[in-house]
């Protein structure tokens, strides 16, 4: 059994389709078939069922596909850490992130990981289904929020909390709502509020805790521009609802923030990444960066998850 034949395999089944596999492998399709038989005749059993032009994938065939993914990842692995010992100063980093907030915190970050390491090439993957990117190994982690009855360990998905995230209300320093320590959920919904659009996180962890209460939340605003939002907070056209690591990022001397409650917002930032994939120098250099300014900014990581962090760096 080659690795070239896993390949061919690999491939015929995207693509369910002799003459496209072919095709995308640059050989003949008389060539893919014989190598396909070869392997066949190797394993012992049929991999595909041969329905006229058209081709389905054997239960054999599924079995070995779900291995052939162990292989390819475990020799990715090897050959990202032999070149992570033969150069640290240069690399690929890429990292996943929820659309929104956390691609903001997380961009944060760049300039300073851009100044210590200038010769490694950095990408933020920013979608609403990280999972899969982890799974088909399109990024080397991700900082995303706890999902609820989501099994991480059945997923081969290793989690470590980073912070739970406190949303507050946030206005400009003559606003009412900044006249108690506290501002009451309901209360905060009675006044003009410049929120991110529906699909954003935070917007979903509002109108979440709204429902719970029979509430409505009905902005004056709405706009996925982090510094639009903060625009007009700052002029007094209205209050918004955002997590504490964003106005903590962008406060000035003009607006001022109070926690909420009856409920409190919050919710938990996690670390993600893949049991099996190997944690490369590029990302490893990130991810204390990252650590080291939620402690500058006030964000309490866990000691169990700080140990689990000290594990995962060296």
């Amino acid at each position: 059994m080659e690795l070239r034949q896993l390949e061919y395999f690999m491939t015929l089944c995207r693509e369910l389709h002799f003459t496209r596999a072919a095709e995308k492998l640059n050989i003949s399709q008389p060539t893919l078939s014989h190598q396909i038989k070869v392997l066949e005749n190797e394993v012992g059993v049929p991999l595909f069922d041969r329905l006229g032009k058209k081709i389905a994938i054997t239960n054999a065939g599924e079995i070995l596909l779900e291995q052939c993914g162990h292989i390819f990842r475990a020799l990715e692995n090897t050959k990202d850490q032999i070149n992570d010992l033969k150069s640290l100063n240069a690399g690929n980093l890429v990292m996943g992130t929820l659309p929104g907030e956390l691609t903001n915190l997380v961009s944060e970050q760049l300039l300073s990981y851009h100044c210590k390491y200038p010769d490694i090439q950095v990408s933020i993957s920013s979608s609403d289904d990280l999972l899969s990117l982890l799974k088909d190994n399109k990024v080397d982690f991700a900082i995303t929020y706890t999902k609820e009855h989501f099994d991480y360990e059945e997923e081969q998905l290793v989690k470590i909390p980073l912070f739970t995230e406190e949303l507050l209300v946030v206005a400009h320093t003559n606003h009412p709502i900044l006249s108690t320590e506290t501002a009451q959920f309901k209360d905060v919904l009675q006044y003009p509020l410049i929120l991110f659009p529906t699909m954003q996180q935070c917007r979903k962890v509002i109108d979440g805790a709204a429902r719970n209460e029979n509430l409505h939340v009905t902005p004056k605003l709405e706009t996925a521009s982090t510094n639009a939002i903060f625009t007009f907070v700052e002029q007094n056209v209205g209050a918004t609802i955002i997590s504490k690591s964003l106005y903590n990022l962008h406060k000035t001397e003009t607006i001022c923030a109070r926690s909420i409650c009856n409920p409190p917002l919050t919710r938990e930032v996690i670390l993600l990444y893949r049991k099996d994939k190997f944690i490369n120098f590029c990302a490893k250099a990130f991810i204390q960066l990252f650590v080291d300014e939620l402690a500058n900014m006030g964000m309490y990581v866990p000691e169990k998850s700080l140990q689990d962090m000290r594990s995962l760096l060296t």
